[in-house]
């Protein structure tokens, strides 16, 4: 029996040693921040730095709207870029559209070139191209032959 009580008290002792050194690390104290209006010639119980009323509601103030300002410089930036990107975008986007116009203009041009030639080499006369061709061949060869033949005679005489 003292041993589980002794057992339960050094598990309790160990598991609330670090919680409350947690707890004195946490428990740092701040100075508490007044602003006392004083008057001239009074004694401060303090060192510090004296401000007038002026700069200490302006401190105020500041403090006050310090997250809005932040806020309002936070948003400002963002939309500068928003804007940004967005005339990026756009930018790309007219490039894209002017490159699709200039490919669809060309492919017009072309097709109506294919039909232009097309028609022009339906529109021909059968040409008499192959006739000539074989004619020449055939002169060629009986010049040729006729050239030899002299030859061979003129030799032989």
């Amino acid at each position: 029996m003292v041993r589980k009580i002794l057992a339960t008290y050094l598990a309790l002792f160990l598991l609330a040693a670090p919680v409350a050194a947690a707890e004195e690390e946490a428990e740092v104290e701040f100075p508490d921040y007044v602003v006392l209006p004083i008057e001239a010639g009074t004694i401060v119980p303090f060192d510090g730095v004296l401000l007038s009323l002026d700069a200490a509601a302006k401190m105020v103030t500041e403090k006050k709207f310090e997250s809005a300002e932040c806020d309002l410089r936070i948003n400002y930036e963002l939309q500068l870029q928003e804007e940004k990107y967005q005339l990026l975008l756009d930018y790309k986007d007219i490039e894209l559209t002017a490159w699709k116009d200039k490919y669809e203009s060309m492919m017009i041009l072309k097709s109506s070139e294919n039909d232009l030639l097309q028609g022009l080499i339906i529109k021909q006369n059968p040409s008499k191209a192959p006739f000539m061709v074989a004619l020449g061949f055939g002169i060629g060869t009986l010049t040729s032959l006729g050239i030899f033949a002299l030859s061979t005679e003129i030799v032989t005489q």
